[in-house]
């Protein structure tokens, strides 16, 4: 009759832990052999086989400790060492497997053959070590069917360990379920195992000669030496995944560090104090006029470049301060033009165990400062000619102040003159010129400021004096000055006047105008009558003097003539209102009642107070009394 055993349920569900322990060290495992390269992969490899190969061989041992025989059982040592052996090679092949890039289905297939045909050998090795009064007989279907098991467990254990080899913080509790998963499968091919054989007792004693009797303390401490060398194991792919993570890490850094090293348009190096250049990337070769870094290196010091005392000066700064920034000096390039560079500098001091460097950036400045040498001579040259113009501006005022009427007494009255350019010289002129029984006044305005038309002005002085010395009458002298700007200066400038001629003896005032504001003539306290303008401005076009240039106005005494420029008709207050002709006249009627001297005074201070800011266009003024 077959001898009956029973399990010892403690020992099975101990058996599960290990094979759980087991699995998730064999995933741990498996990321580990993966991640590694070189030798360090085959230390892996070796030891995680060893390890995992070691647990997978403890939860079949404790497996078969925990079905107890109503006889003793003892167990063949080297037959023992063999089964290991069989667990560590299954466990070797699982790990080379899916260590691989890349798994595909007949790999996966293949590998799981192999290792749960060595899983399957390792359980039948070890039932072959057991040493006890009775014969082992298997069921050949049971057999078969804890082999398929092995197989297709194996197959799962690779696809999962396949799948969770790349540690990532998601895949964690994925992975732990995954061994809780494959620790309760893989039991099941053993325990199928041991229901395939039964035990006949026999007559033959067994050969005792190299076998070991397993105590319930001796099953603890293989239970406890396999979760020892599991959590080892463990902890060990733990602090490595740490330490790859890290040099991971610095290794990425330094990546980073070398891109912005070398890629950086700013050159960058890293020399000694004494001159030795460590390292530089290609712009700083190019700035110094190498091709790349590597003949930079060959050939260039730190160093070299300076000028006599910019290297010391630069050395004394950067050991007070430690870090220097922007500093401003000249190079020698190779070929031995010159290069300014603005450059930051760091002093690293030496310990025990480095060097003292320093580490720097240069920026090509050249062009900056030859821009900056280029202003420098502009604006010296702009400084001459800015005296120059000055110079010539004075010159030009005093030339133009010949221009300005002078106040004057004559028989028949007296006038007063005014004249104020709206900048340093200006387009305005007036004339007050006696000639034989007559009083020529005239009041002429340019377009425009400035020199061109202060020059324009003179010019037409000079015509004008001609005229009136020749005795020309308005129209034709109108004419004459209208056919000469029009031809002298194409419509660039134009002219507008206001003329008057006394003639006393017979107290006829005969005036003209060409496109000026209009004159007043009036009697003190009364309004001013209008002198308008019969002809168009000079200079425009060729008809611009109409066939009635000139007007007659018979003089009484006490009458007060008042000729202007538009610069005071359009005089703007604060709140942009035009002062216009009839605010001019209030101001002279009011005014008129004063003695001539401070009726101009008054016509000037009432428009300035009037007048927001100063004068936007010249003022010329002529005030003539008629006694």
């Amino acid at each position: 009759m077959p001898i009956t055993g029973s399990y010892q349920y403690g020992l099975v569900a101990l058996s599960v832990v290990i094979a759980v322990l087991a699995s998730y060290a064999a995933l741990d495992l498996a990321e580990r052999v993966t991640a590694a390269s070189g030798w360090a992969r085959w230390v892996w490899l070796a030891g995680g086989a060893t390890a995992m190969g070691f647990g997978i061989w403890s939860m079949h041992y404790i497996g078969m400790l925990a079905y107890r025989l109503p006889v003793p059982v003892g167990y063949d040592w080297p037959t023992v060492m063999v089964s290991l052996g069989a667990a560590i090679l299954a466990s070797a092949v699982a790990l080379y497997v899916v260590s691989h890039q890349k798994m595909g289905t007949a790999q996966a297939l293949t590998g799981s053959v192999i290792m749960g045909l060595g899983i399957a050998s390792m359980h039948y090795i070890g039932m072959a070590a057991m040493r006890l009064p009775a014969m082992c007989q298997y069921d050949i279907r049971l057999v078969a069917l804890s082999v398929l098991f092995a197989v297709l467990i194996s197959l799962a254990a690779l696809w999962v360990a396949f799948e969770f080899r790349n540690h990532t913080k998601k895949a964690g509790w994925r992975k732990l379920g995954s061994a809780i998963g494959l620790g309760a499968a893989i039991p099941v091919l053993h325990y199928t195992g041991m229901a395939a054989a039964r035990f006949v007792p026999t007559t033959t004693p067994p050969d005792l000669s190299h076998a070991v009797s397993i105590s319930t303390l001796g099953t603890l401490v293989i239970a406890a030496v396999t979760i020892i060398i599991l959590g080892l194991v463990s902890l060990t792919s733990w602090v490595d995944r740490k330490f790859a993570a890290h040099a991971l890490e610095l290794h990425a850094s330094d990546e980073r560090y070398r891109h912005l090293f070398e890629r950086s348009l700013a050159g960058v190096y890293v020399g000694t104090p004494d001159g030795r250049l460590l390292d530089c990337n290609d712009a700083y070769s190019r700035i110094l006029g190498y091709a790349s870094n590597v003949e930079c290196l060959s050939y260039a010091k730190l160093d070299s470049g300076f000028g006599s005392g910019d290297r010391e000066e630069f050395l004394s700064k950067l050991e007070d301060t430690r870090a220097l920034t922007n500093f401003e000096h000249c190079l020698q390039r190779k070929d031995n033009t010159s290069v300014w560079v603005l450059e930051n500098a760091t002093l690293f001091e030496s310990n025990d165990d480095v060097a003292a460097v320093v580490e720097g950036t240069l920026i090509d400045i050249t062009k900056r400062k030859q821009a900056e040498t280029d202003l420098l001579q502009a604006n010296s040259l702009l400084e001459k000619r800015q005296k120059e113009i000055d110079q010539e501006l004075l010159l030009a005022e005093r030339v133009q102040e010949t221009l300005v009427p002078k106040g004057m007494a004559w028989p028949a009255g007296s006038v007063e003159t005014f004249y104020q350019p709206a900048r340093t010289i200006g387009g305005d002129f007036g004339l007050v010129a006696e000639s034989p029984g007559c009083l020529n006044v005239m009041v002429c305005d340019v377009s425009g400021h400035g020199i061109g038309s202060a020059l324009v002005a003179n010019r037409i002085y000079t015509e004008t004096m001609g005229q009136i010395q020749r005795g020309s009458e308005f129209a034709e002298m109108l004419r004459h000055l209208n056919n000469f700007v029009f031809r002298s200066f194409g419509g660039e400038f134009y002219i507008t006047l206001a003329a008057a001629r006394v003639k006393w003896d017979r107290r006829i005032l005969e005036f003209a105008g060409a496109g000026h504001p209009p004159a007043m003539i009036l009697q003190p306290g009364e309004s001013p009558r209008l002198l308008e303008s019969q002809s168009r401005p000079l200079g425009l076009m060729e008809e611009a003097v109409s066939g009635e240039a000139t007007i007659e106005i018979p003089l009484q005494a006490g009458d007060r003539l008042v000729i202007y420029t538009d610069g005071f008709s359009e005089s703007f207050n604060a709140q942009e209102e035009t002062l216009g002709i009839q605010g001019l006249c209030e101001i002279v009627r009011e005014a008129s009642l004063l003695p001539l001297p401070k009726m101009k005074q008054n016509i000037l201070d009432r428009v300035a107070a009037w007048q927001s800011g100063p004068p936007a266009d010249d003022l010329s003024l002529v005030v003539v009394g008629f006694s």
